[in-house]
């Protein structure tokens, strides 16, 4: 009895020694995210504050796509080298699917800045950190602006429309606009995809990036265009003659947010890291790099009024902001770009 009670203490000694070594400050974390201006925007606006704070160095990864993240993070169950993900909101059901991430406790004392967030805004496996809505974005010299996702299709727009690529983030939303410029639930592919047809008759420009979305727009090239309503302000800032509008059926959403590593090691300083995205008073630097709201609405408060315009979305439009079921469009991501490449082509 004696062995065994002594073997059984050793037991939660050792696993409590493990619990401890867990928990103790690493040297640094790993994030995964894009380069260019979004790293220098994360690198100056969450992970010095993150240094200062607790004495902890963030290295950025962005060697990835948002994809390939999704297959690293897999590869590295076993031995997780990752504790923090970030991508855009249409990825994330796929991260889910192959159980890569860790599901929040929203309990923890780390995740403090989750209270104040927008509610929808908080899922079990990812939170958003920014987020805007992509509407119409058109020349000011048209003589009736749109103000419906139909208005895409108005013919004297021929061969002056632009729209992403299918492989684009946003690659498969104009059949999405389709339906709703039809009336219809935007998962209704038999609608949208009629409407795809439609628009490829009017001979769109198709862009492969939002650069070239964006450069179509403001090179007079493109009168009319889908784009998010920050990337409408980053143009407008260059000289660009355009405006944006939501779209009286409503804009959809898009965002980016962070979820935890699956097996992260660092898993209390992943938290304390995504906390400190969230914080208030550090997303506007969202805003001042990209133009973009934040997740937590405190935040406004702390924008210069040049930026608080631009971030600030109204309570109607936030009411009817569409957020796509990005599950139902992940799980037929493949034939529909099928459908997709055979209208277009």
């Amino acid at each position: 009895m004696r062995r065994r009670e002594f073997i059984a203490g050793a037991t939660v000694v050792a696993a409590g020694a493990r619990h401890a070594s867990a928990q103790a400050k690493p040297e640094r974390i790993v994030v995964m995210t894009w380069g260019g201006f979004n790293a220098e925007g994360v690198e100056k606006g969450i992970n010095k504050p993150y240094l200062d704070q607790f004495g902890v160095k963030v290295v950025l990864d962005t060697g990835s796509s948002p994809a390939e993240r999704i297959t690293k993070l897999k590869l590295s169950l076993g031995n997780q080298d990752y504790d923090v993900l970030n991508i855009g909101d249409g990825l994330f059901p796929l991260a889910i699917k192959q159980g890569v991430l860790e599901t929040f406790d929203r309990s923890s004392p780390n995740l403090s800045n989750f209270k104040d967030m927008y509610p929808k805004m908080v899922r079990p496996h990812w939170a958003t950190c920014y987020f805007s809505a992509v509407g119409l974005t058109y020349s000011r010299g048209v003589k009736t602006p749109p103000t419906s996702w139909a208005d895409l299709w108005r013919p004297e727009f021929k061969g002056r429309i632009v729209i992403p690529d299918v492989t684009h983030t946003i690659g498969l939303y104009p059949v999405v606009m389709g339906a709703l410029a039809q009336g219809k639930d935007p998962k209704d592919a038999t609608a949208g995809f009629e409407m795809l047809k439609r628009l490829a008759d009017l001979k769109p420009i198709v862009a492969k990036d939002t650069d070239t979305i964006m450069n179509s727009l403001e090179s007079g090239e493109a009168l009319i265009g889908l784009l998010y309503k920050s990337q409408t302000f980053t143009i407008q800032d260059k000289g660009a003659k355009v405006d944006w509008v939501f779209p009286k059926e409503g804009g959809i959403e898009i965002s980016w947010g962070y979820g935890i590593a699956k097996n992260s090691k660092n898993r209390p300083w992943a938290e304390r890291w995504i906390n400190l995205a969230m914080d208030p008073k550090i997303q506007p630097y969202f805003t001042s790099w990209g133009n973009y709201p934040g997740s937590n609405p405190k935040m406004l408060a702390n924008l210069e009024p040049k930026y608080r315009e631009r971030a600030d979305f109204t309570d109607d439009q936030l009411k009817r902001m569409i957020v796509l079921d990005h599950e139902f469009m992940s799980d037929r991501r493949a034939e529909w770009t099928e459908r997709w490449n055979r209208i277009m082509t």
